[in-house]
């Protein structure tokens, strides 16, 4: 978290050559256009936490969230979209629904991914993968320096129809979810 100059990032080069590093050079109104734009999916391209203690990957599932860092988007990217929503009038809230949710399915179901036929979407039959937010409340508390604080105005999340958070609380040892893969290629 400081910033690069030359000598740094020789130095990383030389000795560190997989250590992450973030770039901030869009403006807001730069972010705003993209973000609406109605071709735009929303997603996050955030990479592993990292121990503060010792900087290697957090790796074990209950590794407490003020004991990691990383960007903030892997903690806040959605709840930050709903809080734009809903503070800057981003975009109507159905549209960042379906950009989160329907429109990153359609486009790998459209692109070979099957099983995303089933995701994105409320209806029998289909995977009941559901987030349940406060519009009027839903936040992203994660920064730069916090980058692993988690999103609040959620209390609940229902993965494959078993319910993973409840009461904005994590649930310990429930795992419903399923891994999607396309087809291997030979």
């Amino acid at each position: 978290m400081q910033p690069l100059t030359k000598e740094t990032y020789e130095d990383l080069v030389k000795t560190a050559p997989v250590t992450s590093v973030t770039f901030e050079n869009a403006t807001k109104e730069d972010l705003f256009w993209a973000l609406a734009n109605p071709n735009s999916y929303i997603a996050s391209d955030a990479f592993p936490y990292t121990k503060k203690s010792d900087g290697s990957f957090a790796q074990d599932w209950d590794t407490p969230w003020d004991a990691v860092n990383g960007h903030p988007r892997g903690a806040g990217t959605h709840a930050r979209i709903l809080r734009l929503v809903r503070e800057d009038d981003l975009m109507p809230l159905m549209l960042a629904i379906s950009k989160m949710s329907y429109m990153p399915a359609r486009f790998m179901q459209d692109n070979g991914v099957t099983q995303m036929a089933n995701k994105g979407r409320i209806q029998e039959g289909k995977d009941a993968d559901i987030t349940i937010f406060h519009p009027d409340t839903v936040k992203d508390n994660s920064t730069p320096d916090a980058g692993a604080v988690p999103s609040t105005g959620i209390p609940y999340v229902i993965v494959n129809g078993v319910i993973v958070v409840k009461d904005s609380k994590v649930l310990k040892d429930v795992f419903p979810g399923k891994s999607v893969r396309a087809p291997v290629q030979n």
